[in-house]
């Protein structure tokens, strides 16, 4: 899925992968949109330099700490990628990236 695409359906868990280090300050911002239910929008600060396997820790913590804590769980998987699982009893979810203002980072969304 390119950067920036909608999410035309929803999983039950999506991987976020992110390609190249930061060349620039900016912002990423994603949005959860749980089916029936309103979507969230989580914003992540990076800095200028910021590697991608940082990058991508900084958004699990952006995750961690602005998502319901009853509806996701969010962890990192071979470093450079950030898996967004449902728990149970949640609904499934599309994903999206709104905007990424930092030069350089790229970033993927795949359903699993």
């Amino acid at each position: 899925m390119s950067q920036f695409a909608m999410a035309d359906s929803t999983s039950n868990k999506w991987r976020v992968e992110f390609d190249g280090s930061a060349d620039s300050d900016g912002v990423i911002t994603l949005r959860l949109s749980p089916k029936g239910g309103m979507p969230f929008d989580v914003t992540t600060t990076i800095t200028d330099g910021t590697s991608e396997n940082k990058v991508a820790k900084t958004v699990v913590e952006s995750l961690k700490s602005q998502l319901p804590k009853d509806g996701y769980s969010v962890e990192r998987d071979d470093w450079e990628d950030v898996l967004i699982k449902k728990k149970s009893g949640a609904a499934d979810f599309g994903l999206e990236v709104v905007s990424n203002t930092v030069k350089n980072v790229d970033i993927d969304l795949d359903k699993e």
